[in-house]
């Protein structure tokens, strides 16, 4: 069960990785913006006070670190 559950991880953290090097080549050579997992992290954030929907997350009020929780919930969820 271990080994199942250390491969799952080594799998999802690899895709999710494969996932941000794609992100990057299209933001390098197609100009497409890059993802703003600040916006995921404030989000994450708003859920702990029970808030799920936001019309626009961007007006939503801002929290230290949320670019860093965005990131940590992109990974944990990939």
């Amino acid at each position: 069960m271990i080994e199942f559950i250390s491969r799952a991880v080594l799998i999802g953290v690899g895709a999710t990785a494969l996932l941000d090097l794609w992100a990057l080549l299209l933001q390098r050579f197609f100009k497409v913006p890059a993802p703003s997992w600040g916006l995921v992290g404030r989000w994450f954030c708003h859920m702990t006070k029970a808030k799920v929907f936001h019309n626009d997350i961007t007006l939503a009020r801002a929290y230290p670190f949320e670019r860093v929780v965005g990131w940590i919930g992109h990974y944990a969820i990939g």
